[in-house]
């Protein structure tokens, strides 16, 4: 009798155990929300103090007595920068015609200095004689979210600062034991500062979530920088394929590049007034006011890094006493300490800080604006996919890997995208990297805001949820969400089923034309 009752005893017990267990089996890889106070609000996440990208959350710069801001320099007056932009491109057609570029060259150099010129330092970093801006600093937003306002002008190394106190702030203000940083563009270049500055504080930051990272710097800004001017006819092809309304005319750009007909073309017609006048009135410039500015090196990949200090401070740039020697070491320190050792900053915030998570959101399938020499890098229009996901292999702009190519790491997980071109493996995080194709740069629509969420909040990895998983697409013209990234089988047609598809289309432009005059509607090219 009392075997029996111990059983039944043990059997109720055991019960009790497994029914107080199911939830958390129910559960596993959710993270615990914490709930969290201050401000007189109540939420169930940590706070996030998010940097956003370059200007998007800039203060305003406007001369120091005028405080009614009439002056603003920044964000820049765009329907005087648009029409002067205007103004240049009947410039262009005719320097081109008539074969003048140093007309063109002193007009494209008087028109950015004098819509951008007071933006510039002087070479102390100082502002220029009675410029000032609003306070930096972190703004409460709601919901436990705060954003950095920052001078985009300066370097990440220096808005780390700014950063450190605006997250001192938080802890001050909130009962939280930890926060969520959020880094996109080059806001993710002053959170990889942070993270190497202030590496001692990274105990209290539960995940670092970089999204489209510009740490690695822009191609293209790389060539001009350094004194290049080389139009890639495949990179114009694919950029203008990107952002032309007619098609047609891309596709007959394509055939002449397959032909061999395009770069002799760009060669012998546009490109020697282009390199003359555009790129050498922008350098004339660059000098005087974009290379003060030590948010514009951020942009400068390490390759180009050196031919650029020599093209724009000459070859004594590392002479101690060179008028801008205060502005080249700051660069030149952030370059080197802190742009060609982020993935390792991110890597050692991990192994240094046991619950500490970094992820990242890179994005592709747009062509990079096509002033470079090499080949056209997957892009998300500014930053090749190499550098915006910390190390993914990928193919060229359209291309795919060989049919026999072998994931290069973790061969017991999947981590090559669905279109066979992106091998996600060799990113330093490849359970935490995620791939969004049809999404530009700066471009950050709602279901891409709430992956965001996800992954701060609740501590998803690309396995998780099969609805977010690693390699996703924007779905602009339907759901306006992120869905599932699936292989399309694709047939490459002939030149000559090319050809014919060109003449079908140019013989219904005429028919568009029409239409769309007496529809009363506007005939653009170019979205």
């Amino acid at each position: 009798m009392k075997n029996t009752a111990k059983r039944i005893l043990s059997i109720v017990l055991t019960c009790l155990v497994l029914l107080s267990v199911m939830p958390m089996a129910f559960n596993v890889g959710a993270a615990e929300r914490p709930v969290v106070t201050g401000r007189g609000e109540t939420y169930n996440h940590y706070p996030e103090v998010r940097v956003k990208g370059f200007g998007a959350s800039s203060v305003k710069i406007y001369y120091e007595d005028d405080p009614e801001q009439k002056s603003l320099f920044y964000p820049i007056d765009k329907d005087r920068f648009i029409g002067n932009l205007s103004n240049i491109g009947d410039y262009i057609l005719k320097s081109i015609k008539n074969n003048e570029p140093n007309v063109l060259r002193t007009v494209i150099y008087s028109y950015v200095m004098d819509t951008l010129g007071m933006l510039a330092f002087n070479p102390d970093g100082s502002n220029m004689e009675g410029v000032t801006t609003e306070p930096m600093g972190l703004r409460y937003k709601g919901d436990g979210k705060y954003e950095l306002y920052y001078d985009c002008r300066m370097s990440p190394a220096d808005l780390a600062d700014y950063l450190n106190e605006g997250i001192e702030q938080v802890f001050e203000e909130t009962d939280a034991e930890k926060i969520e940083l959020v880094g996109s563009s080059f806001g993710a270049n002053v959170v990889t500062a942070y993270m190497k500055e202030y590496k001692d504080q990274l105990y209290r930051v539960d995940t670092v979530l970089l999204r489209a990272p510009s740490t690695g710097g822009m191609e293209f800004l790389g060539e001009l920088f350094s004194g290049n001017f080389n139009v890639s006819p495949i990179g114009l092809c694919d950029f203008l394929d990107d952002v032309a309304e007619a098609p047609v005319f891309t596709e007959l750009l394509y055939l002449l590049e397959a032909a061999g007909i395009l770069k002799p073309l760009l060669d012998s017609l546009a490109e020697p007034v282009l390199r003359n006048a555009v790129y050498m009135g922008i350098a004339d410039a660059a000098r005087d006011f974009l290379a003060t500015l030590p948010t514009m090196w951020v942009c400068i990949p390490d390759r180009h890094f050196i031919p650029a200090m020599k093209f724009l401070y000459g070859e004594n740039y590392a002479d101690p006493d060179h008028k801008y020697a205060e502005l080249i070491s700051k660069v030149t320190y952030y370059h080197n300490e802190i742009a060609n050792n982020a993935t390792q900053i991110y890597l050692d915030a991990e192994a240094e800080n046991e619950d500490l998570k970094v992820a990242i959101i890179a994005k592709f399938g747009q062509a990079a604006i096509p002033l470079t020499d090499g080949t056209n890098i997957m892009d998300d229009g500014l930053v090749s996919l190499p550098v915006t996901s910390s190390g993914a292999t990928c193919t060229t702009y359209g291309a795919k890997f060989p049919a026999d190519y072998k994931q290069q790491r973790y061969p017991e997980y999947n981590f090559m995208s669905p279109e066979w071109n992106i091998d996600a493996s060799t990113c330093a995080f490849p359970f935490r990297t995620w791939f969004i194709k049809g999404v530009g740069h700066s471009t950050s629509p709602g279901d891409y805001e709430d992956l965001s969420k996800e992954i701060i909040h609740d501590d998803i990895d690309v396995f998780t949820d099969p609805n977010r998983p690693q390699f996703l697409r924007y779905d602009e013209e339907g759901s306006g969400k992120l869905e599932i990234l699936t292989a399309e089988e694709e047939k490459e047609p002939t030149f000559f089923e090319k050809f014919l598809e060109i003449l079908k289309k140019l013989m219904a432009i005429p028919k568009m034309i029409i239409e769309r005059l007496l529809e009363g509607k506007e005939i653009n090219i170019i979205k």
